[in-house]
C-alpha cells in the first residue's frame, strides 16, 4: 500500500484517480478546495478507511503548509506519490485577458504545484517516491487563444524536466503526463478572457471558432475516454522506473510523433494550415 496525495480531486481526472487508486488498495489523500463542504463528492467510495479528504487550495501558502504538517504528523513524514493534478484552462487572445487572469493562471497551474512539491519533497525523499505532474499536450505546442494556458504548462514542463535530473540522486522519480483532448468536463470548465466574448473584440471570430472546435473534439465518440489518464497514472505508480514524460490520448500521441519526425518548418506549416481551418484565413 502506498500513500498518495492528489490535488484537484473533486472532478475529472482527479476524482477518477482517487477511485482507481483506492480500488487498488492504496491510501489516498484527496485534496480539494472547501473539502468539508464538498465531502459528499466521495460518497461512492466504499472503503473510506483508505481515504483522507483534505482542504487544499494550491494558491494558499497556509493550505500547503497544512498538507505538509498532515503528512508529517499522521504518516510519520512518509509520502510515496504526489500527483499534481489541480489546474484549469484560461483561453482567449492576450489582448482580451486581464492581468489578474494571467497571474491566476500561473498561480494555479505553475506556482501551486511548484510550492506544494517543494513542501513535500522531504517526505518523498524519505520513501524514494514519485512526483507525477498532470501537464498537457499544450505544454509541447501552443495555438491561437491558448498562449497563456500553454505558457503555464510550458513552465510546468520545465520544472518537471529539471526536477527529473535534480532528484535522481535521491531516488525520487518525476514524470509529466501530457493529456490531449479527452471526454471530460474540460470545455465547461474553460475560463475565457474578460473581453473574449465582447462583440467588438478583434478576436471574436477566432474565439467562436476555437470553442466550436474544442466542443467537437471532446464530444466525439472516438475521443479518448476520461478514464485514460487515471489508467496511465496507475501504471506509472506501479512501474519500477517512470519515463520523464508520457503522452495521453490519440491526438497527443500524434503530436509527439509529428514533432519527433517532421522537419520543424513543415511541422509549423501543418499547424498553420490546421489553424486556418479552425479560425479562418486571417490566421
Amino acid at each position: 500500500m502506498k500513500i498518495i496525495l492528489i490535488t484537484g480531486s473533486s472532478s475529472g481526472f482527479g476524482l477518477e484517480m482517487v477511485q482507481d487508486l483506492i480500488g487498488q488498495g492504496h491510501f489516498v489523500i484527496a485534496t480539494l478546495r472547501g473539502a468539508t463542504e464538498r465531502a459528499n463528492i466521495f460518497d461512492s467510495i466504499s472503503d473510506k478507511s483508505k481515504l483522507k479528504i483534505l482542504t487544499l487550495d494550491v494558491c494558499s501558502k497556509e493550505d500547503i503548509k497544512a498538507a505538509g504538517e498532515y503528512v508529517k504528523t499522521e504518516h510519520d513524514g512518509s509520502l510515496d506519490v504526489l500527483i499534481n493534478n489541480a489546474g484549469y484552462g484560461l483561453y482567449g487572445a492576450l489582448e482580451d485577458i486581464s492581468e489578474e487572469q494571467v497571474r491566476h493562471q500561473m498561480e494555479v497551474n505553475f506556482f501551486g504545484p511548484t510550492l506544494l512539491t517543494q513542501e513535500l519533497l522531504p517526505f518523498l525523499r524519505k520513501t524514494k517516491g514519485k512526483v507525477i505532474n498532470i501537464s498537457s499536450v499544450m505544454g509541447r505546442f501552443s495555438l491561437p487563444l491558448g498562449s497563456v494556458y500553454s505558457a503555464s504548462k510550458f513552465a510546468l514542463e520545465g520544472l518537471t524536466e529539471g526536477l527529473y535530473y535534480e532528484l535522481k540522486p535521491f531516488g525520487v522519480q518525476v514524470c509529466a503526463v501530457q493529456p490531449g483532448a479527452h471526454r471530460t468536463g474540460f470545455v465547461k470548465a474553460m475560463i475565457w478572457g474578460d473581453k473574449s466574448n465582447n462583440e467588438d473584440s478583434p478576436y471574436i471570430n477566432q474565439t467562436n471558432g476555437l470553442l466550436r472546435n474544442v466542443e467537437e473534439m471532446t464530444s466525439k465518440p472516438t475521443a479518448t475516454g476520461s478514464d485514460n489518464v487515471s489508467k496511465i497514472v496507475t501504471k506509472l505508480i506501479n512501474k519500477k522506473r517512470m519515463p520523464r514524460r508520457v503522452l495521453a490520448g490519440k491526438d497527443a500521441v500524434a503530436t509527439g510523433i509529428a514533432q519527433k519526425f517532421l522537419p520543424e518548418a513543415l511541422y509549423h506549416e501543418i499547424l498553420h494550415r490546421s489553424y486556418e481551418k479552425v479560425f479562418g484565413s486571417e490566421i
